[in-house]
């Protein structure tokens, strides 16, 4: 997800949406940042049993019943090319993928790195189902500090 969330760093999910979604009183929205179950995953360990794992965080792309595709690097979405300023500086792959329906119940899901082969979003998995779905990022909430490029400390804590 880099840019937007650096390897290491922890996001707070308030779990009060998932049931809020849940409860048909609000939905993902397209440029939600959401905290799930990659389809097919299962706990694998002890560690696994215990967190909850394994989780993926993602940026939704497309919700049920849009045609999503990836021409030249650029994210359609119904025919229409989005502007993702949040992808500034990114590195982006020249492949497309082809255009297809989001289905009822599910999201299409984006990494912010969409170099080849460096985000395992629904471009490998498929759309993903809503109850699949844990929660949406709100935050990032740790490390409290990182270091910049330039040397300097800085505030980390930030609204995704």
């Amino acid at each position: 997800m880099e840019p937007t969330i650096h390897d290491g760093e922890r996001a707070l999910v308030p779990r009060y949406e998932t049931w809020w979604v849940l409860l048909r009183g609000a939905s993902w929205d397209a440029g939600d940042v959401v905290y799930f179950r990659p389809p097919g995953a299962a706990p694998k360990g002890w560690v696994d049993r215990i967190t909850g794992g394994p989780f993926l965080i993602k940026r939704v792309a497309a919700i049920a019943g849009q045609t999503v595709g990836l021409e030249r690097g650029r994210l359609v979405v119904d025919g229409t090319v989005v502007a993702e300023p949040y992808l500034e500086g990114a590195p982006r792959t020249p492949i497309g993928v082809a255009a297809r329906r989001v289905p009822p119940e599910h999201v299409f899901v984006l990494g912010d790195n969409r170099a080849p082969l460096a985000s395992r979003d629904s471009r490998a998995f498929g759309p993903v189902p809503l109850a699949q779905v844990a929660g949406r990022a709100a935050w990032v909430v740790w490390p409290p500090l990182r270091r910049d490029a330039d040397g300097v400390w800085r505030w980390n804590v930030h609204r995704l």
